[in-house]
């Protein structure tokens, strides 16, 4: 795959900053634009918490 960005939205290391961005989704529930670029939590850690805490049945 081939991925084009333009260096305006690019951070100090060349990777894509979704802050800079300035991204928008659609929700095809609401027939909705959304725009999106705060942070909502880290992957693989922000729900690690919940997993620890949850007892088996």
């Amino acid at each position: 795959m081939n991925v084009a960005a333009d260096e305006t939205v690019l951070d100090e290391n060349g990777k894509v900053d979704p802050a800079k961005l300035n991204a928008i989704a659609f929700d095809n529930f609401q027939s909705g634009y959304y725009a999106m670029g705060d942070k909502a939590g880290q992957a693989w850690s922000a729900g690690k918490g919940l997993m620890l805490n949850r007892s088996v049945h």
